[in-house]
């Protein structure tokens, strides 16, 4: 037995008592005040939750949780030190609490006073403050009126609660698409987080005004389609009211971290889920506008992520990330202050070395698109006041300038039939090198292919369905955009020309087989049945005199492949018949 010390027992009993009630005491009220602690956060937090539709919360990462787990169920915003701040809607707060994590609720930056400078809205120079819903639009509109050969607007969606997304296109000849490579500057996927709207307007302004001046700006200008699109979630910016930017809240309209919302490279049922408004009239237009390079501005850090967000390995592509993030964030260190764009490895990360991310539009652009964008966080402040964004402007400007360049380096080239000439969609892979879907393709409407790369030796292989895959060797510069045009050879192509006279061909390029042409008549009657060896490899002449004009259906046999087609006999003279 413990025997207690004799000056524990030479205390009076009185004395025992009252320590013993003080004792109890204490622990009741600790017991009561953590009581009242998590009462007040959570009556904090649901008060958020009724009247935003989200809350942030901040707590202290528990080891039994993983990042990656914690991701599934919050919108996280920082991760640092093992202290995370997050946002959650009513379903991810439910599940939430369930992990009976302490937390404590944070207030929102965009209901903060001191923001905006109420002097600047009367000078009328809307650089030097946040413009209203109806100012952006007159912005926009403006834009393309003023400069209506370098620039075009296009509304590509509307948001749930009828606001327009808008995105301009600034080029050489706005009206055509060019053989160039196109860029996507977009904004304020997180509705309160500000700094990137501004500053898109005024890039767009800076590009526009500057086109006859600036050797540098002309030069993007005239080479590449840039789009900017300075507002992708403008339920979300313009919560409260299209009047202002106070009470801005990051999801949108629903609820939704929109940049939380697109397809990810681990989702095997993607095509099934259901996507918000905004995210699907985003990936459309993604889509239409054939996107080769983007960027995703955000606020709440100072950092150019890379991918991959969603998972551990890295992109094939790393050390060409590693390399445009780094002179992104040296070029804007160079122009800011003192400790300027230094968050994490000296201004750049990893999306996922930072924290997992799931549903991502940056690991979407890289997968599914087979483009290539980073995510930049422009400050800490979600929303920096007014006062600041000339600031910033000053600080970011040449790094937005020079990344915008980045599209106009690596290779390039368009991928053609050998024998017809026309475009051919295709495969476009570095050997040995790429991985995850990091392979470019080239368009089937004209065949042109971009793929983005740092300087170096290269094998390049093309491939396409049907046909031979080309190999090549390149040297790709540093800083320039070496040109690789690929004619692919047709393994067997259709029956050609059509119209034909006494003769047909077709190309085929695996000799050995018997060529098996059956013509039917629009009555189904087959009419010819022509049988030749195939011996050599390259164009096979067909004799096909005698045959009634017409229309026919031939039935194509060879090897292990049956195909028809639709031809037409016509009168023209064998001299005439184009080969």
């Amino acid at each position: 037995m413990y025997k207690l010390k004799k000056s524990f027992l030479s205390i009076p009993r009185q004395r025992l008592i009252s320590l013993g009630l003080c004792l109890v005491a204490l622990v009741l009220l600790a017991t009561v005040s953590g009581q009242e602690q998590k009462s007040a956060s959570y009556n904090a937090a649901m008060q958020y939750l009724q009247e935003r539709g989200e809350v942030i919360l901040r707590f202290a990462k528990p080891s039994g949780y993983s990042i990656d787990y914690l991701t599934t169920i919050l919108s996280i915003d920082k991760f640092h030190h093992d202290t995370v701040t997050a946002y959650a809607n009513k379903t991810g707060f439910s599940k939430f609490l369930l992990l009976k994590i302490p937390f404590e609720v944070l207030q929102p930056t965009s209901l903060k006073t001191g923001l905006s400078i109420p002097s600047a809205k009367k000078t009328g120079d809307w650089r030097d403050h946040y413009p209203t819903y109806p100012e952006y639009i007159n912005l926009m509109e403006g834009f393309a009126a003023d400069y209506p050969g370098l620039c075009r607007l296009t509304q590509f969606g509307t948001s749930i609660n009828g606001h327009k997304l808008l995105a301009l296109k600034i080029s050489d000849n706005p009206g055509e698409q060019e053989i160039e490579p196109v860029l996507l500057y977009s904004s304020t996927i997180h509705g309160n987080e500000t700094l990137g709207y501004a500053l898109m307007l005024r890039l767009i302004d800076h590009l526009l005004t500057n086109y006859e001046t600036s050797v540098a700006v002309k030069h993007l200008v005239d080479n590449m389609e840039i789009w900017i699109n300075p507002l992708a979630n403008p339920d979300g910016s313009y919560y409260i009211s299209d009047t202002t930017l106070a009470g801005a809240t990051r999801f949108n309209a629903n609820h939704t971290d929109l940049n939380r919302d697109f397809p990810d490279p681990r989702d095997y049922k993607w095509a099934d889920v259901h996507r918000e408004p905004e995210t699907q009239a985003m990936m459309d237009f993604m889509t239409d506008i054939r996107l080769v390079l983007a960027a995703n501005f955000h606020g709440g850090a100072e950092v150019v992520n890379y991918p991959w967000d969603t998972w551990a390995h890295l992109h094939a592509d790393d050390q060409w990330y590693r390399y445009i993030s780094r002179h992104y964030a040296d070029t804007a260190q160079s122009y800011g202050p003192q400790g300027y764009m230094t968050d994490l490895d000296n201004g750049i990360t990893n999306g996922y070395a930072w924290y997992a991310l799931y549903g991502g539009r940056q690991d979407y652009t890289n997968y599914f698109l087979h483009a290539r964008e980073v995510t930049i966080e422009l400050s800490e402040e979600d929303m920096p006041a007014e006062d600041k964004l000339d600031d910033f402007w000053n600080y970011n400007k040449n790094s937005l300038l020079q990344y915008a360049g980045q599209a106009l380096t690596g290779i390039t080239g368009v991928v053609t039939d050998s024998v017809s000439g026309k475009p051919v969609a295709a495969d476009i892979r570095i050997e040995n090198h790429d991985d995850d879907n990091s392979y470019a393709l080239s368009s089937s409407g004209d065949g042109i292919y971009y793929r983005l790369i740092g300087s170096g030796d290269y094998k390049l292989r093309v491939s396409a369905p049907d046909y031979l895959t080309k190999n090549s060797t390149l040297r790709v510069s540093e800083g320039e955009l070496t040109q690789h045009d690929v004619q692919l050879i047709p393994l067997i192509k259709a029956l050609y020309p059509n119209p034909f006279s006494d003769v047909l061909y077709i190309y085929i390029f695996r000799p050995g087989d018997d060529l098996h042409l059956e013509f039917f008549d629009l009555s189904g009657r087959k009419v010819r049945h022509i049988i030749q060896p195939v011996a050599y490899t390259g164009k096979q002449t067909v004799d096909v005199r005698g045959l009634a004009s017409g229309i026919y259906v031939v039935r194509i046999n060879y090897g292990n492949e049956t195909w028809k087609q639709l031809v037409v006999r016509n009168n023209i003279s064998n001299d005439k018949q184009t080969n």
